[in-house]
This record gives structure tokens, sequence and C-alpha cells, in this order.
């Protein structure tokens, strides 16, 4: 059995071969992970899958303690660097004049994945303060999937 398909070389890649999703789908394949194996539909073929110690060392999800070490070093520096742009947003946000009740809290302001302003654009469709900051919360500050999630159930009759 063969399957037609074309190549593009990677230069410098740790990986050998990799299947895109267009040459996947084309040939039917079906990830079969009950069986370990890659089923290739058009074929009638299976292809197990390599354990983790049939991989090249490079590939492996195993790490060594330099590996941890840079890790360790890259969470505290994120760590930091929120830190510092949590403490901005909370020392620039100012309160609504027209309502204290729903405003922030600044307990979870340094807490929150998304701004005042985020929240201010979403409010401006149409949609109450506390949609607007349940939605945020829910998709992790990504204000468009907020907004979509709030007009999808707005639509619902």
């Amino acid at each position: 059995d063969h399957l037609t398909t074309s190549f593009s070389v990677l230069e410098e890649q740790r990986i050998d071969m990799l299947l895109g999703l267009d040459m996947l789908k084309r040939h039917q394949c079906c990830i079969d992970l009950r069986k370990n194996v890659l089923r290739i539909g058009t074929t009638g073929t299976e292809t197990p899958f390599l354990s983790e110690g049939d991989l090249p060392e490079v590939l492996r999800l195993t790490h060594s303690d330099d590996d941890d070490e840079l890790l360790k070093k890259a969470l505290q520096e994120s760590k930091n660097m929120t830190n510092g742009a949590s403490t901005s947003m909370s020392n620039g946000f100012e309160p609504s004049t027209s309502s204290t009740s729903s405003a922030i809290d600044p307990q979870s302001t340094t807490n929150a994945q998304f701004s005042e302003e985020d929240v201010i654009d979403i409010t401006k469709n149409g949609f109450s303060r506390d949609q607007a900051i349940s939605e945020l919360t829910n998709f992790n500050g990504d204000k468009k999937k907020a907004l979509a999630a709030l007009l999808a159930k707005s639509l619902i009759f």
C-alpha cells in the first residue's frame, strides 16, 4: 500500500516527519487511542504509534534538570511581570461614580486576567457590568470569546 501525498522539507527541525491535517483528512485517517494506532481509511492499514521510549531523546516528554531550572526561571519571571502589571492596573483603576456596588473590588482586580477597558468595551454592547465580568472570567480574559458568548446567549429565544 502507498499514500499519494506531497512533502515539505523543513530544515533544522527536530521532527523527522509531520503529517498535516489535510493529508490525514484526504486519506480518511482515524486516530484510534484504544488500539494506539493510526488507521488509514483509504488503504485499510494501521500504523502503531511509537512509545515514548522509542522516540529520539529530543522528542521525549521527560525533562532534564536543566529543563526544570529553565522552567522555574521562566515561571518566576512571568510571576514578576504579572505582579508588576496587576499593580499598575489596580493603581490606575478608578471606580465608576454612577454605581459603587458594581465596581470591581481591588483584590479581585489583582487576580483578573482582563482590564477595566475590556469590561467597558463589552458593556458598550448593551450588556451589564456583571455579565461582562462573568464572561471575561469564564474565558480567561478573552474579550472576543466573552462578547461572542454573551451575544449567543442573547439570541436564544
